[in-house]
């Protein structure tokens, strides 16, 4: 690492919408259209029915990346790699929103590793309702970038947690003190 921060900036939403972009393309042969990316700050209440979720480690930093879809677009994405007279299981689209959020990850630490970043992998997961909200309790900044494909409305989100907002949070009181 070159010493500098990460920042949710401009140079990072481009390196998500590219990799986002790139794996829908690739993968299930389909454009996708990155939207306004938004910085914000506390906590966040993301709404799907498919999500994952993937740990972003690094000496300096922890961050998660999220990928949430609707049931919907990822019945409208299989349909291109396993062919459209294979009835779609739950089980399909947990897998294909896991390997969705590997790709996606893949791509973002390769871009970033460009950029002198070394990100660590972390094991991926995958929340699975009709309807259901993660809530992440991150409580500095994060960075939504929405997507839309054939109508549908998909969303990565990242929030980055810094030693330095390690250190900025609520302190203890102490006999010592």
């Amino acid at each position: 690492m070159t010493g500098t921060a990460l920042a949710l900036d401009e140079t990072l939403a481009k390196e998500i919408s590219n990799a986002v972009c790139n794996a829908m393309r690739k993968t299930f042969s389909v454009e996708v259209v990155p939207g306004p990316y938004e910085i914000g700050e506390g906590m966040v209440s993301l709404v799907g029915d498919v999500t994952g979720v993937i740990a972003m480690v690094q000496d300096q930093l922890e961050a998660t990346l999220t990928l949430c879809l609707t049931q919907e677009t990822v019945r409208g994405l299989l349909p291109q790699i396993i062919g459209s007279s294979i009835a779609i299981t739950h089980e399909m689209a947990v897998d294909a929103v896991g390997e969705m959020t590997n790709m996606i990850f893949g791509q973002i630490k390769h871009d970033m590793g460009d950029r002198g970043f070394t990100l660590k992998l972390g094991i991926p997961c995958v929340v699975t309702g009709k309807g259901h909200f993660v809530s992440q309790f991150h409580r500095g900044k994060h960075m939504i970038v929405p997507f839309h494909i054939d109508g549908q409305l998909f969303q990565i989100y990242i929030a980055l947690f810094t030693p330095a907002e390690k250190s900025s949070g609520p302190k203890l009181r102490t006999a010592a003190n």
